[in-house]
């Protein structure tokens, strides 16, 4: 551990500037009610294992300060990136992508000393692409990378009246269409596809996904590492819209996704890559903070 930092991780806590000031170290950001803590780093060097233990002693909602997951923003290990992110749920388990927290550290990065208006950053899932929504400066565009995997009719039968769909958007998510998302029992239906074994050994997020008057999508997405219903998935979000364009279910063009959090955005755009996916939508900065070391 850094000699700055000796001592258990499990006494950091946040506390008043006036015992500590440490500017722009520690925000937590929220998009869509998707609620994230965002330290720099850079600064604190924490190891993998110091900020699993972190994220369990500071993402509860009942004893902590309350998040969905923990986003480090980490030196780059290429000189054409801007920084390496790393997410930790809120259990400690590692993610190796989150698209909304993707967008928080982005905005997070836009705010600090990164130069813009792009970012390119790495993860545990590949090299991804920030910029701003827009005119709008609350507003964040991630381009991501094609899906790596697509089952279409993964799991069917009598326990699945309707077929559920796999897809790798950063992260495994299960695709499941339902006629009244309103009509949804996530926590009693999503565990059981969480879990199943035919899906993959760690398990998959499960989102359930309608379709409404209007052509956009409804989601809900039970997520694996926070093992509840969370009220916005950014790569669940991705998934509904992948599987929803490869069954025909939407028009070609920009997508609008409702979740319980609010209203998120995937469509496609030219960029010097070439036509990339994209996923877009609010990110606000609810608080920033320091930490004590007792």
């Amino acid at each position: 551990m850094h000699p700055d930092r000796a001592g258990a991780i499990s006494k950091f806590v946040p506390i008043l500037p006036s015992i500590r000031i440490v500017p722009r170290k520690w925000n937590r950001t929220a998009n869509l009610e998707n609620q994230c803590h965002v330290i720099d780093n850079r600064w604190y060097r924490f190891s993998d294992a110091e900020l699993a233990d972190l994220a369990e002693t500071w993402c509860p909602r009942r004893f902590g300060v309350g998040a969905d997951g923990l986003l480090a923003l980490n030196e780059a290990e290429s000189d054409d990136v801007a920084y390496r992110m790393r997410y930790v749920n809120a259990d400690g388990s590692w993610a190796t992508m989150c698209g909304n927290g993707a967008r928080c550290l982005a905005q997070f990065a836009l705010e600090s000393d990164f130069e813009g208006p792009e970012l390119s950053f790495e993860t545990d899932a590949g090299r991804y692409h920030a910029t701003r929504g827009g005119e709008a400066p609350d507003r964040v565009r991630l381009f991501v990378p094609p899906p790596e995997a697509l089952d279409l009719d993964m799991i069917g039968d009598a326990d699945t009246p309707e077929p559920v769909h796999f897809v790798h958007t950063g992260t495994e998510h299960l695709v499941t269409f339902v006629p009244d998302i309103r009509a949804v029992s996530v926590e009693e239906w999503a565990p059981p596809l969480r879990a199943d074994p035919r899906v993959h050994p760690e398990g998959a997020n499960v989102n359930f996904v309608a379709v409404n008057a209007e052509g956009a999508l409804q989601v809900r997405t039970y997520e694996k590492g926070v093992e509840e219903e969370t009220l916005s998935c950014g790569t669940g979000v991705l998934a509904a819209a992948v599987v929803a364009e490869a069954t025909d279910r939407v028009d070609d063009g920009p997508v609008t996704v409702h979740t319980r959090g609010g209203t998120l955005q995937v469509g496609t755009a030219a960029t010097s890559r070439g036509r990339e996916r994209y996923l877009e939508g609010p990110v606000v900065n609810v608080f920033r903070g320091s930490l004590k070391l007792e």
